[in-house]
């Protein structure tokens, strides 16, 4: 197993009930504001925790892109009964075999410092936003309170992920939230 990557075995961790009720998925997204109809990729999506959220805020006018290199994790996202309007993809991060611009926004959440190289990652995130589209990237921070999360060294500080975002293209890259064990670092494609 690559040494970043999170282990399916614990893909359990990714749906629990504490965890909905520590992030509330859906109202948490409502706030970004994503419209109905909406196109979104979500890269690394595990179990489906976000994607189902994000398939209920974009609505059946919408479409989600669920992107795992994770067989398990994309049968366990099947096995939750996502809506017809997801659409499941295996693929390796930062491989995305979805067209250029062709999504509204891309979330990534919890994934970004599993993708190395890092550059490489914010350069694919890029190329599947159309202009005027967002990226949208929620990680954890080094200093973080909580002992959840990946190993701190391998977590990145909001500076680092906006830095690669900003050579990569993206415009208006800004650190939108944090608490004291994570961070949303949103940014626009001109």
């Amino acid at each position: 197993m690559h040494e970043r990557r999170f282990n399916p075995e614990l893909a359990h961790r990714l749906v629990s009930p504490e965890r909905e009720a520590r992030w509330k998925p859906r109202a948490f997204l409502q706030r970004l504001g994503l419209p109905s109809g909406a196109t979104v990729a979500d890269l690394g999506c595990g179990p489906g925790f976000w994607t189902v959220p994000l398939a209920e805020v974009v609505g059946t006018r919408g479409r989600v892109w669920a992107v795992d290199v994770s067989p398990q994790m994309m049968q366990l996202l099947r096995e939750r009964g996502v809506p017809g309007h997801v659409c499941p993809v295996l693929a390796a991060l930062p491989d995305v075999p979805l067209p250029p611009e062709s999504v509204d926004w891309v979330w990534t959440a919890f994934t970004f410092h599993e993708v190395e190289p890092f550059p490489a990652f914010a350069a694919a995130l890029r190329r599947l936003v159309r202009p005027g589209g967002q990226v949208l990237v929620l990680e954890w921070r080094p200093d973080a309170v909580s002992p959840q999360g990946p190993p701190r060294h391998h977590r990145l500080w909001p500076a680092q992920v906006q830095e690669w975002l900003q050579e990569a293209g993206i415009h208006n890259v800004t650190l939108a939230w944090q608490d004291e064990d994570t961070y949303l670092v949103v940014g626009r494609r001109a």
